[in-house]
């Protein structure tokens, strides 16, 4: 309805002194009402957004009279919502029974959604999970696609197990593909861990949902739980092994905590093999492996049996070692990673067994690598050509080893050399590596000339005499 609004009196020359008071103005000069009839699109736009605020406000009578005045119940009222899908949203049971028997079109879509999936979407704040699986229960009644998937590939369980709609879980699950996968991998049981929803996640584990298939992350429901600290669904879960919540500190070890067994050729190097474990997520098997007495080079080129016969039993745990160990060998060798002394620096001690221990990890990490290559070869889909390219690089590798080999074997010589010194060596600079004037030898050679010559001097004058 249109009202006619006269001038402002601001606006009209009529100055102060000519006043005229409208208190007596005859009714026949009063503001007049001006009617416009609205057009139909107005007409539907305002009975949509009366509809629209009954379905919100949860008000079942005025929805009927709507409907018994002929509302069309598919109709679109606001950003492509259907009063079906305004109802389930909400978890109205009254609702959603009145609209379905009045021939809403349970099979509509709204960006990609279900009705279905927009129902086990309701969260507990705005309805009961009582009743929305009442309206759960009438929607599947009247024929919803319960294993639909939307764009993501989400399925109605997996929304109602990310709320925690415990209820609605134990209706679907029977109906719905319970190791249904989205764009993530992630299944129900993911989505319920998420949504920190213990009493879901214990039920679909006493369901026997698969709880070690990782997700495109590598992420299992566990590591989920973990890295958001829920203490109460970690505590669901199956625990092979406890789990360190932190690395080691270097600092904190001696050095024969870090290197076991000193006998032994080469240094078990622990700590190195803890960080790589802790690096692929599986800091649970730190205490089994390393209790095996792993070497850092057995860790290195360990194959899925292996890892199977030390107790590894789970596929998942397996793939992340191997998948870890792949792209570390993955990444080339480089001349540089050894460390080198100029003959110009002095070195103490102290840096001299630094660098002697970092070229002896660097040796085992490349036979690892080799034997890692070695292990995984027959396994791989190559060719001849390829197979053969790769035993000729693994032959000019295995030479420089080999002399590598032979540089330490001196190395250690030397060592040895400098410890039967009377006096300790606090520094090696350049003349340290000098060899020693061998005097002993030089005399007795000298002697040993001198007399000869001598005899052979007197056997000359008897000649001559």
């Amino acid at each position: 309805m249109a009202y006619f609004i006269g001038p402002d009196i601001s606006d009209s020359d009529i100055s102060d002194d000519d006043y005229v008071s409208y208190e007596n103005i005859p009714e026949n000069t009063a503001f007049k009402q001006v009617t416009r009839e609205l057009t139909e699109k107005e007409k539907q736009h305002q009975l949509n957004t009366s509809m629209y605020n009954a379905i919100c406000n949860n008000n079942v009578e005025d929805v009927r009279k709507f409907i018994n005045n002929g509302f069309d119940v598919n109709t679109y009222l606001q950003n492509d919502w259907t009063p079906l899908f305004l109802a389930v949203s909400f978890g109205s049971a009254k609702l959603t029974e009145e609209l379905l028997m009045s021939l809403a079109d349970v099979h509509l879509k709204r960006d990609s959604c279900t009705t279905l999936m927009m129902a086990c979407n309701c969260p507990k704040e705005t309805s009961p999970c009582t009743e929305t699986l009442k309206v759960i229960r009438l929607l599947v009644n009247h024929g919803v696609d319960v294993k639909a998937v939307n764009k993501t590939r989400m399925t109605a369980l997996m929304f109602a197990a990310n709320v925690g709609n415990l209820p609605a879980v134990q209706f679907l699950l029977p109906l719905s593909n319970k190791d249904a996968e989205d764009n993530q991998k992630w299944t129900a049981l993911f989505w319920g861990v998420q949504g920190n929803a213990v009493d879901v996640v214990k039920y679909l584990l006493e369901q026997n949902l698969e709880y070690t298939k990782p997700d495109i992350r590598n992420n299992t429901p566990l590591d989920i739980a973990k890295d958001n600290d829920f203490k109460n669904i970690i505590e669901l879960f199956p625990q092979e092994d406890e789990y360190m919540l932190c690395p080691i500190n270097p600092n904190v070890l001696s050095f024969d905590e870090m290197f076991t067994d000193l006998n032994t050729a080469q240094p078990d190097f622990f700590l190195d093999t803890y960080n790589m474990l802790w690096g692929m997520r599986s800091e649970c098997l730190i205490k089994r492996l390393i209790d095996k007495k792993l070497t850092l080079k057995t860790v290195l080129s360990i194959t899925e049996e292996e890892l199977e016969e030390l107790g590894v039993k789970m596929p998942f745990q397996r793939y992340r070692i191997l998948a870890g160990l792949y792209k570390f060998h993955k990444h080339p060798f480089h001349p540089k990673s050894i460390p080198v002394v100029p003959l110009t620096e002095t070195y103490s001690n102290n840096d001299t067994a630094i660098q002697i221990l970092s070229a002896i990890k660097q040796i085992i990490t490349m036979e690892a690598g080799l034997h890692f290559i070695m292990k995984h070869c027959s396994t791989e889909d190559i060719s001849i050509e390829q197979r053969a390219s790769i035993k000729k690089n693994i032959k000019n590798i295995r030479n420089i080893l080999t002399k590598c080999n032979i540089i330490s074997k001196k190395i250690c010589e030397k060592t040895k050399n400098l410890d039967k010194q009377r006096e300790p060596v606090d520094l090696i600079n350049k003349d340290s590596c000098r060899p020693l004037i061998p005097w002993r030898k030089i005399l007795f050679s000298v002697s040993v000339v001198t007399l000869i010559l001598v005899i052979q001097f007197k056997k000359w004058l008897c000649s001559i005499c």
